[in-house]
């Protein structure tokens, strides 16, 4: 009987050592799984951090993207408006270069040249505008391929003064372009 009790003690402190691992096995298990679970937890949480972060610069992206396609389109239709704008001035100064006004102011520029040159000025010039200019300077050429105006140089050629319609338009285009849109 000795042998029962003593097997039977032994099987008991087996069992209790068998249960105490358990206990200490299902201890360490939970401890692992909170272990994996903070730092699964902590591995989600830092990839929704990056992917909010990376969904900010990306829409800071688009709309910055958005913003300036925006600009250029308004910066080519004001251009293209512009354009427009001064491609009809053209017209009103060839429609005006044929008019009975302009025959009027012809005298005044060729006057304003003359002031400007110093005395007496020969001209180049439109062959409509010859009559009338060689009433006043000398015409050097009637065959001028310009809208209007003329080109005048002083007496002994050194200064020119260039008043044809498309050099004053192109020397003042930014003035026009200003007052098209209305920022002078």
């Amino acid at each position: 009987m000795n042998s029962e009790i003593l097997l039977k003690e032994l099987e008991g402190k087996q069992s209790e050592a068998v249960k105490q691992l358990e206990a200490e096995y299902d201890d360490k298990k939970k401890e692992v799984e909170r272990g994996t679970e903070e730092e699964r937890s902590h591995i989600l949480d830092a990839a929704r951090e990056e992917a909010a972060a990376l969904s900010q610069k990306e829409r800071i992206r688009i709309i910055g993207a958005t913003k300036l396609q925006a600009k250029k389109m308004i910066f080519d239709a004001t251009e293209k408006m512009l354009e427009a704008n001064i491609s009809s001035l053209g017209q009103a100064l060839r429609e005006y270069a044929e008019s009975k006004e302009y025959s009027q102011v012809l005298p005044r520029m060729v006057r304003y040249a003359s002031k400007r040159l110093g005395g007496d000025i020969a001209v180049k010039c439109r062959a409509q505008d010859a009559p009338v200019i060689q009433t006043m300077a000398k015409v050097l050429s009637a065959n001028l391929e310009t809208i209007g105006g003329f080109r005048a140089e002083n007496k002994d050629g050194s200064l020119e003064l260039d008043l044809t319609f498309e050099e004053l338009l192109r020397t003042h285009e930014e003035e026009v372009r200003a007052s098209i849109i209305g920022t002078e």
